[in-house]
């Protein structure tokens, strides 16, 4: 597969840009949640909106994309800038002919965390407006960091899904809006085509060359892959929070506690033996 993402700089236009293939995380995270096609678009545009973010901001910055509309329907997406995802959703409450099905967000709240290394995590929010996921993610930055900002996505729905790419352009300080006029008026006629998504990531960024006539500089390439970061450790420290007075509780009813990642849907099983251990 060619899962990646590729962060550069478009000089002449003063603007970044982050291009990401991530087709197979999204496939394995959508058939791990099993996902109907509708949910998979979702979960696959948030997981590249998390993407995006990461790539742009420091170094080791973690980022999260959480959203929940007014159906209930909500999608959590983690990324770092080295491709490393992970994801989970949850379908609404509604009714089948209803057009929020069709790719639209309702109503509701759309946050974004952000960790850097040994610091507090900070947040922000945008409220959700009726439309694609596109035009809320492009409303947060504009709204949080006051930055021109545009996003394409392309999720292809066949069974499975056979391509989740996105490209992402900002403004950097430097960029006049004749600057930003151009670009978007070069973007907006050649990055809706059918074609130009078909082509493999090396291709898309010849055209967009071409496009642009101009060199983009690549300034990083990483693999884009879903792993999650759960581990046994980590599931102890859960039973810790618990206090020994519970975990016992739980024991004598079931027998063994299990505690199931959201995420990736591993279990993680303790006896009596190992609660004696963590205790």
């Amino acid at each position: 597969m060619n899962d990646r993402i590729f962060l550069g700089i478009v000089p002449n236009f003063n603007f970044r840009f982050a291009i990401a293939d991530i087709t197979s995380p999204a496939i394995e995270a959508s058939k791990i949640h099993e996902l109907e096609p509708e949910m998979s678009v979702f979960l696959s545009k948030t997981m590249l909106g998390a993407l995006f973010l990461a790539e742009l901001t420091k170094d080791k910055q973690r980022v999260s994309i959480q959203w929940k509309d007014d159906s209930k329907k909500s999608v959590l997406a983690y990324s770092d800038r080295f491709g490393r995802m992970k994801a989970v959703a949850y379908p609404g409450e509604l009714n089948y002919d209803d057009i929020r099905n069709q790719f639209i967000l309702g109503l509701g709240i759309l946050k974004v965390i952000r960790w850097e290394e040994d610091s507090n995590f900070y947040q922000s929010f945008t409220n959700l407006i009726e439309d694609t996921f596109e035009a809320n993610f492009i409303k947060y930055i504009e709204e949080s960091e006051q930055i021109r900002t545009f996003v394409f996505m392309d999720v292809q729905l066949q069974d499975p899904l056979k391509r989740v790419k996105g490209i992402m352009f900002q403004a950097l300080p430097e960029a006049t809006e004749s600057h930003i006029a151009s670009l978007e008026q070069k973007l907006q006629r050649s990055l809706q085509t059918e074609r130009f998504w078909n082509l493999e990531h090396t291709e898309m960024l010849k055209e967009l060359t071409m496009l642009l006539e101009d060199d983009l500089q690549i300034l990083s390439e990483e693999k884009t892959v879903l792993q999650c970061d759960c581990s046994r450790h980590k599931v102890m420290d859960i039973i810790v929070s618990l206090g020994s007075k519970e975990a016992s509780s739980i024991l004598d009813s079931e027998g063994k506690i299990e505690i199931t990642c959201e995420f990736c849907k591993v279990a993680y099983q303790f006896d009596h033996s190992d609660i004696e251990k963590i205790f």
